[in-house]
């Protein structure tokens, strides 16, 4: 599969899930628990119908899909790591800030990824990667900042840090793009479950983590793994640092 092709298969999916879940976001209906995912955590009814859109498309074509609801769908040498929808908080209250991710890999981790795709379904903003990083259709690049006087995403501060602004928006797919174009200088997620493991999943971050990889930006496991040998699993979890270069190092010694 070629990165044309799956931009054309990301965009046919992103439009019918948008339609869909704006249809209902902000309603009663939206957040009533359907299910329990694969994933563990309960699949609520504006989930449920993202994701069935989504898998009927995939469905077309051979691929491996790891999603968030159904575990892992079929058996292709492709994989595609599909959040049908991030932010499901934001989209059960209406808050305009969820979107949908896919990345697409020809092996099953993720240094294998070719194309990935992020698309706020609530503005209709659009990124993707196919080696190089796009903003709806313009180049982008992550933040020069050296300073840690900077703007940051942080899941969540446990102490006091330098930074001059903190934020956390609910959407990590999102929240890495806008790293990836220098609208906010670094995403940092220090959380730890009670196994030891982080909370963002491989559907979660993995086309936002290309995406910004190609804007310039470097990615640090804060457990000090190689993020792009991790591998399309459902257990897969990630305690992460996405930056500009300048910035970087600076981060990791005060994490």
């Amino acid at each position: 599969m070629k990165s044309s092709e799956a931009l054309g298969i990301s965009r046919k999916i992103a439009e019918e899930v948008e339609k869909a879940v704006n249809r209902i976001a902000g309603s009663k209906e939206a957040g009533i628990t359907v299910a329990m995912g694969k994933d563990g955590t309960p699949t609520k009814k504006i989930d449920r119908v993202a994701e069935d859109i989504a898998l009927e498309i995939l469905g077309e074509y051979d691929l491996r899909v790891v999603t968030e609801e159904s575990g892992i769908v079929g058996d292709g040498d492709t994989t595609v790591a599909l959040d049908p929808l991030d932010g499901t908080f934001n989209a059960t209250r209406g808050i305009p800030f969820y979107s949908i991710a896919l990345c697409f890999s020809r092996k099953k981790t993720l240094d294998g990824t070719f194309f990935g795709y992020v698309k706020n379904l609530a503005s209709g903003i659009e990124y993707y990667s196919d080696g190089r990083s796009y903003r709806d259709g313009e180049p982008i690049t992550t933040s020069r900042a050296e300073s840690l006087e900077c703007n940051a995403i942080i899941y969540y501060p446990d102490r006091k840090y330098p930074f001059r602004r903190m934020r956390v928006f609910g959407s990590s797919a999102i929240e890495i793009c806008m790293v990836a174009d220098g609208t906010f200088d670094c995403f940092i997620d220090i959380r730890k479950s009670e196994n030891g493991k982080g909370f963002l999943r491989v559907f979660d971050i993995s086309a936002s983590l290309f995406i910004a990889k190609n804007a310039g930006a470097v990615t640090s496991s804060l457990d000090g793994d190689d993020v792009w040998e991790k591998r399309f699993t459902m257990d897969e979890r990630f305690r992460i640092l996405v930056s500009g270069e300048n910035l970087h190092r600076k981060l990791l010694d005060v994490l």
